[in-house]
C-alpha cells in the first residue's frame, strides 16, 4: 500500500512539473511572438508617420 501511495506522489509531482513547464514556456513564447509583432507595428508606425499601421492592427484584433 505504501508503494502505491508513493507512486501516486511521484506521479502527481510529475504532473505538476510539467504543466508548470508548459505554462512556462507557452508564456515566454507568445512573448516573443507578440513582441515581435510589436515590433514589427512600431517599425511600419515609423516608417509612415502616422498611426495607421496600428489602426488597422487594432481593428484586425477585434
Amino acid at each position: 500500500m505504501a508503494d502505491l501511495f508513493n507512486d501516486l506522489l511521484i506521479y502527481i509531482g510529475i504532473g505538476i512539473c510539467t504543466c508548470i513547464i508548459g505554462y512556462i514556456l507557452g508564456y515566454q513564447l507568445l512573448m516573443m511572438h507578440y513582441t515581435k509583432r510589436f515590433m514589427t507595428l512600431a517599425q511600419e508606425c515609423s516608417d509612415t508617420d502616422s498611426v495607421i499601421p496600428l489602426v488597422d492592427e487594432l481593428e484586425k484584433e477585434t
